[in-house]
């Protein structure tokens, strides 16, 4: 009887130390990021698209005038991972959007008709930097994570895909050309009504344009590659386009004005720059000059901008046993 029961307690202690070690859930895997916050920033060279500039994507990167002034943004941000295939982020970010017309120059010299879009740009001779404040909201969403248990997301490298809500405000230049020297100095541009935005019309003025408003909306949407150093640490490359619902971001949407209707609207000293700056054909072709109300820009392409960037994220440590286990 004794040994019966000595039996039945060491067969009971054996079960009760098994126990635990059955009921525990798996080992998280060191390389899939466990729910928790982390914070980054980033930093990469941007690209305006709009009315000024080229056609064609080609033409944009190809022009060879390209890299003369390469504009920036840079940014901080926060993350919330609830599982490893979603993240939240809030962000805010600062940078320099830039486009010319002077990227068509050597497509235009190898047309054939006067009439060809390159040259017509390229006579337009317009261009534009915008400051930009930017504040985003996005969701990103990791699909080889979806099963943290699977091999696919152990890997370190994972591709993503990310979008999201956003604003910005914005402020933009454009280049003041000297007639005697033709040097160039940057002039700011929302205050001089170049296509009449914002002011009155009468029969005199066939089109006018909206007043511009400096806050926007953007929807910004993209793709991303991410590699994770550590459990803590993540770089990664992000292509992030700005979908908007604006067509100034280059100050050019509509049809020229008259010297006449610049000088009606406009304070004596802003009239002078603005006579000089919304129409600067000249520079390119001496003795050209637009007709007025004929178009400047297209106002049914809204402008958009994009940027190429390197991410580094920081994942705070977090003890807590991932719920998906």
């Amino acid at each position: 009887m004794r040994k019966k029961l000595v039996r039945s307690l060491f067969a009971l202690c054996l079960s009760s130390a098994a126990l635990p070690a059955f009921a525990q859930p798996a080992i998280p895997r060191e390389y899939v990021e466990h729910p928790g916050y982390s914070i980054g920033f980033n930093f990469g060279m941007t690209d305006l698209w709009g009315d000024v500039g080229t056609k064609s994507v080609i033409d944009h990167y190809t022009n060879g005038k390209y890299f003369n002034m390469p504009c920036f943004m840079g940014g901080v941000f926060g993350r919330f991972t609830p599982h490893p295939s979603v993240a939240f982020r809030l962000g805010i970010s600062y940078g320099t959007l830039y486009a010319t017309d002077a990227w068509n120059e050597s497509k235009a010299k190898k047309a054939t008709s006067f009439q060809d879009d390159a040259v017509q740009r390229y006579l337009r001779n317009q261009d534009v930097k915008s400051n930009i404040w930017e504040g985003t909201f996005q969701i990103e969403y990791m699909p080889l994570r979806m099963n943290s248990e699977s091999n696919s997301a152990r890997h370190r490298l994972q591709p993503y895909v990310t979008a999201g809500i956003g604003g910005f405000h914005y402020q933009p230049y454009s280049s003041f050309i000297d007639r005697g020297t033709l040097a160039k100095k940057w002039v700011s541009v929302a205050d001089l009504h170049l296509e009449g935005e914002g002011f009155e019309h009468d029969k005199a003025t066939p089109t006018y344009a909206m007043k511009t408003n400096l806050w926007q909306v953007c929807v910004p949407a993209g793709l991303g590659l991410r590699y994770d150093i550590g459990r803590n640490m993540s770089v990664g490359l992000e292509w992030l386009y700005r979908f908007t619902f604006h067509d100034r971001l280059d100050n050019v949407s509509g049809d020229y004005v008259s010297e006449a209707y610049l000088e009606r609207y406009l304070p004596s000293d802003k009239a002078v720059v603005a006579k000089e700056m919304y129409d600067k054909e000249w520079a390119v072709q001496p003795g050209a000059k637009a007709t007025p109300w004929t178009p400047r820009g297209n106002k049914d392409n809204k402008d958009s901008y994009s940027a190429v960037s390197v991410m580094f994220i920081y994942h705070f440590n977090n003890n807590k046993m991932p719920w998906w286990y």
